[in-house]
């Protein structure tokens, strides 16, 4: 054989090659098969995307339907449950309550927009701010001079303002106070902002006045026709400061924190700042009047977006005053001259 002939020390040497070649193939068999087994075993992760413009966008607030009072089988008005001129909208866990300003009452709807009833006529003057809380229903009108109370079915309770003047801490009387917002605070403290005086009324649920801050004036601090304002639940007070086209945010003491404009958003500078609301995360919703929008700020005051325009379509407003977040995050604007009440949402 040709093997018997090849000497004894080459003999020795291809046999020690043969082995390290096996050895080599019992390790490349082992590494790929168990490779392989992994592979075909462990499921594969997804790809993970970066964080980008396309998701925030995603979160804006779309049009889902309107409150105006008309009924779905002719599209005809149905002046007793009609709106004319709202200016406000606030909410409880099953009912919308609206500000029927130009007919001088409360409608009351359900969550989807379906009339209930009628609160305060012949009562009230000119409804303009709302606001549910305590189980009780708060209106402010001005022209009364007057801060009303309803109970949850509607019933009348005694004013907490009733055509009185500001004691003010010089010792000297005030004007009367005119009541523009009005809300519940979570420290169960009611303000108020009052354009008589201009400021903000702190009282306890008596009627009695704790303290009171701001002033007229366009300094920090003062104001210019406080039209709207938010107690927040982080503690600060958040106020429309509209004739000075700005929001200022202040402690609950009246302390002056920082104020937002606008300028650092696309639209620009708010025109004139009204209705107001503040969600759990600190975003600023506004209702800008002059540019016919709702507007959204971070709590440093930079602009995340804005929704609206001047029109009569969905999703468009003319003149829109005021404004209310639900607890699933839904955002009521009152559209004033096209006499309804818009709904957004995610």
């Amino acid at each position: 054989m040709v093997f018997s002939r090849v000497p004894r020390f080459a003999r020795k040497i291809f046999s020690k090659r043969s082995h390290l070649l096996a050895i080599l193939l019992l390790v490349v068999a082992t590494v790929f098969g168990v490779g392989g087994y992994w592979w075909m075993k462990v499921p594969s992760r997804p790809s993970v995307s970066p964080l980008t413009t396309e998701t925030v966008k995603a979160g804006l607030p779309h049009y889902l339907f309107t409150i105006d009072g008309k009924t779905e089988e002719t599209d005809a008005i149905n002046t007793a449950k009609a709106l004319l001129g709202p200016l406000a909208v606030t909410v409880s866990s099953d009912r919308v309550f609206v500000a029927d300003t130009g007919r001088a009452q409360v409608q009351v709807y359900s969550r989807d927009g379906q009339w209930i009833s009628s609160w305060g006529k012949g009562k009230l003057n000119y409804p303009f701010a709302l606001s549910f809380g305590q189980d009780k229903l708060y209106v402010a009108d001005p022209n009364l001079m007057e801060l009303f109370i309803f109970d949850d079915k509607g019933n009348e309770l005694k004013p907490l303002l009733n055509k009185q003047k500001l004691q003010l801490t010089s010792g000297k009387l005030g004007e009367i106070i005119r009541p523009t917002a009005v809300q519940v605070g979570v420290d169960n403290l009611i303000y108020v902002s009052d354009v008589a005086n201009q400021v903000v009324l702190v009282m306890d649920t008596s009627g009695k006045i704790l303290r009171y801050f701001g002033g007229s004036g366009t300094m920090d601090g003062k104001f210019q026709y406080p039209n709207a304002l938010y107690a927040g639940k982080n503690g600060k007070v958040y106020v429309s400061d509209s004739n000075n086209g700005r929001i200022q945010i202040f402690d609950q003491q009246g302390q002056f924190l920082y104020k937002i404009t606008g300028s650092q958003g696309k639209s620009g500078p708010l025109a004139l700042p009204r209705g107001l609301a503040v969600t759990d995360s600190g975003n600023i919703f506004v209702v800008d009047v002059f540019s016919h929008s709702v507007r959204a700020f971070d709590e440093a005051g930079f602009e995340l977006w804005s929704f609206g325009g001047n029109g009569s379509g969905n999703g468009q407003f003319n003149f829109p005053n005021g404004l209310c977040v639900d607890s699933e995050g839904r955002i009521y604007v009152t559209d004033r001259e096209n006499n309804r009440v818009q709904v957004f949402g995610y």
